[in-house]
């Protein structure tokens, strides 16, 4: 069964213009090969064939060079370029919902396009913030908790509630 996904028709796309550059680099060396192929007849004979050979010889090494240094550009820019996508589009989401989370307080619901493959770094991402937001209320709703106990004046409770708070902040330390 064919996989239809975005991604199934780049690595085609890439694997057909790679096959296209091998031919290309086969069709050199074939020429090459021709070009160089032992010549019956005299000893004149032979020297001119092989003088012509070496004539054209350069010029076709270096179209085929030429060729194949295009094809291996172009194939790397395309996996490059389609790797960019995949990856810098979705860390690219991730830090403006983080930037903005930071300037307006509160971090909103990560956007991820649904051809991504980052849905699970998303989740993970949400989950993670989701877990933070509940320490930081857990550690104001103690520091609450304590500052009341102190204005009442029981020590052992406000002690309690510091070492509450210091085992808070230590699990929340990054």
């Amino acid at each position: 069964m064919p996989d239809a996904s975005p991604r199934a028709g780049q690595f085609e796309l890439i694997g057909r213009i790679s096959l296209l550059f091998a031919v290309l680099a086969t069709a050199g060396l074939v020429g090459v090969l021709l070009l160089a192929r032992p010549v019956d007849g005299d000893y004149v004979a032979m020297i001119q064939t092989l003088s012509a050979s070496r004539a054209r010889l350069p010029g076709l090494m270096a179209v085929t060079s030429l060729l194949l240094v295009l094809g291996t550009a172009l194939t790397t820019w395309l996996i490059a370029l389609y790797s960019s996508f995949r990856v810098a589009g979705p860390l690219y989401r991730f830090c403006i919902d983080l930037e903005q989370g930071i300037r307006d307080g509160e971090v909103p619901p990560i956007r991820v396009r649904a051809s991504d493959r980052a849905q699970e770094d998303a989740r993970y991402l949400e989950e993670t913030v989701a877990d933070l937001y509940r320490r930081q209320d857990e550690i104001s709703a103690t520091v609450d908790d304590a500052a009341h106990r102190l204005r009442n004046g029981d020590r052992e409770a406000v002690a309690a509630a510091g070492q509450r708070l210091v085992s808070l902040t230590d699990a929340f330390t990054l």
